[in-house]
């Protein structure tokens, strides 16, 4: 009798353990007929916050959560209304307070709700302005861009219409205005700590401000805002899916809202296709890829080219898969810390530039599927300055600029030394990788094609988490391989990367560059209104970096996304390069 009752036991148990397991775990066999789709993700997003972290493997979730009040449509990437009734005009302001600013006059829809059915109002805007303005709240790279946002005028008599005012007139105003995620207050700032909160007086009034700093419901807020919670474990927003779970390293799970307001709409971002949307942290390719020919992963992006090639020419997955390579608004390069001592000097970072054999690796790794650059303008933009020189592959160009540097073998060990504040040094660098297959190959290249020159590279592999917070924000580095990636936009503000003004732990200038001119042409760029003007400046700006050679510009890649036939679907320019809430589930025949 006990023996039964433990082997009924068991068997409860594992029935349960299954029931729990079985919703969040990756489908099994082949690819069954179902409105769940699985997309594989390379690595764990970190955070859902794209205030606090609008890294580009998180927006790849939360632009199905958080949405903007104007974005642009992923296939003309006109600049659509997505919140808001329509894009407004553009409004000078002659006279008053706000003289020589602009005005955006908008109305939010009148059935856009959040969560709890609560309408988006111009609140829910002002909400948003002042947690980004606030010092307290780490939203700096946000901060750069909506530092023209000076007031929001919210009309007492409707909530849903507002007017932004910004107090210059800016290149990309119209996208300074509208095309930034808005938050539900009531869901961020329970307590309306931030309703206290003057946003004109926060910008412009330094006795105001140092009030502010000092007031611990602020410091409490912005703690709270800063923290994990808002980022992994309650995240809410206006778009078509609510946050559903999240397993550190194993998946994030998104579900339809019911009875969703937006689908009354024709704008993609509104969409709710499927029911639900799974993303599965799978960081090692030959394993996504066997889950993706079991069926079990739906969508796969930023897939080798070795293996987008393989399956693509492989008769028996042609008709399983769909196979997109749109080039998307991104460009890979190797950071360089210029502020270290030994890469301070422009011939080393020159050098440097020579050692690395771009066309090998475009040929090699992207099968020939990529174009070179040579400055931080996509090539496609009509204001890329073409006239710049192609930095060849050059190890005797290499080592003669280091000879020229000062640096010279004295020891006769192959690796060239230089006195530094009266030590002797070796060139002796870091670089620091993640795991993936193509920084591997990259800095192994770099690695073999250096020593010939006199500069040893050590490979560092570690957590990206770890390599942020250690080594990028503390400049405590030498080499980074990344991946450059930036929305849609006419006009690029490059300010937040490449101003010295950025150079902090909570800026974007991660290589701590530094040069006058380049500074003074990242403002005037800014405030220039005549379009040819300001392609000259540019120009110009990119001449100047051309010539300092800050990073190791590489390529613009193709992306490369393979997504299984059950789905109807498509590809965008816009990034990530898909939406899978537009994609359809295709009937069984």
């Amino acid at each position: 009798m006990i023996k039964m009752i433990t082997m009924a036991y068991r068997l409860s148990a594992l029935l349960l353990i299954f029931t729990i397991i079985f919703p969040f775990s990756c489908k099994q066999g082949v690819i069954e007929e179902n409105d769940e789709i699985h997309i594989r993700l390379k690595k764990d997003p970190e955070r859902l916050h794209p205030l606090i972290f609008p890294n580009p493997l998180a927006r790849e979730v939360y632009q199905y959560i958080h949405l903007p009040l104007a974005d642009f449509h992923p296939e003309d990437l006109s600049f659509s209304p997505v919140l808001i009734k329509t894009i407004p005009a553009k409004t000078l302001i002659t006279e008053g307070r706000w003289k020589g600013g602009v005005r955006f006059d908008i109305e939010i829809l009148e059935d856009a709700v959040w969560e709890n059915n609560s309408p988006v109002t111009g609140n829910d805007i002002l909400f948003t302005v002042k947690s980004v303005m606030l010092p307290l709240t780490n939203t700096a790279r946000y901060r750069e861009s909506m530092q023209y946002i000076t007031d929001i005028e919210i009309d007492p008599e409707n909530p849903k219409k507002c007017s932004i005012i910004l107090s210059e007139d800016h290149m990309s105003a119209m996208e300074i205005a509208l095309n930034f995620e808005i938050y539900p207050a009531y869901f961020y700032d329970s307590d309306n700590t931030l309703s206290r909160l003057n946003l004109t007086n926060l910008k412009d009034d330094t006795t105001y401000l140092s009030e502010v700093l000092q007031d611990s419901s602020f410091i409490k807020f912005s703690e709270a805002f800063n923290g994990q919670k808002y980022s992994s474990e309650m995240i809410s927003g206006a778009g078509p899916y609510r946050f559903a779970g999240w397993e550190s390293d194993q998946y994030i799970m998104l579900e339809k809202k019911q009875n969703y307001w937006g689908n009354r709409y024709s704008f993609p971002s509104l969409k709710q296709n499927p029911d639900k949307i799974v993303f599965s942290i799978i960081p090692d390719e030959l394993s996504a890829m066997l889950q993706l020919k079991e069926g079990k992963i739906d969508v796969m992006n930023e897939v080798s080219s070795d293996a987008f090639e393989e399956l693509k020419n492989d008769k028996q997955y042609t008709s399983k898969f769909h196979f997109f390579t749109p080039q998307l608004n991104k460009y890979y390069c190797i950071l360089i810390n210029n502020a270290d001592p030994k890469l301070q000097d422009v011939k080393i970072r020159k050098a440097l530039n020579h050692l690395l054999d771009v066309d090998k690796i475009i040929q090699t790794l992207e099968n020939g599927h990529g174009k070179r650059l040579f400055s931080p303008v996509h090539p496609n933009k009509p204001y890329y300055l073409k006239s710049l020189a192609p930095i060849k592959f050059d190890i005797s160009t290499a080592s003669k600029l280091i000879k020229e540097a000062g640096w010279s073998d004295s020891n006769k060990n192959g690796i060239a030394d230089k006195l530094i504040d009266g030590t002797l040094q070796e060139l002796k660098l870091d670089i620091y990788i993640t795991g993936q297959e193509l920084g591997k190959r990259v800095a192994l290249l770099l690695q073999e094609s250096a020593i010939k020159s006199g500069i040893e590279i050590n490979i560092v592999e570690k957590d990206m988490k770890l390599i942020r917070a250690e080594n990028i924000k503390t400049r405590n580095y030498h080499l980074l391989p990344t991946v450059i990636s930036y929305d849609h936009n006419l006009w690029d503000d490059l300010k937040p990367r490449w101003h010295s003004t950025s150079d902090s732990p909570s800026g974007a200038n991660d290589i701590s560059y530094h040069n006058e001119a380049a500074d003074k042409l990242l403002d005037e760029i800014l405030n220039e209104e005549n379009a040819e003007k300001r392609t000259m400046l540019y120009q110009r700006l990119q001449k100047i970096i051309y010539e300092d050679y800050p990073v190791i510009f590489m390529y613009v890649p193709m992306e490369r996304i393979i997504v299984g036939k059950n789905w109807n679907a498509n590809a965008s320019m816009k990034r990530p390069g898909y939406a899978v809430n537009t994609f359809e589930l295709v009937e069984a025949k």
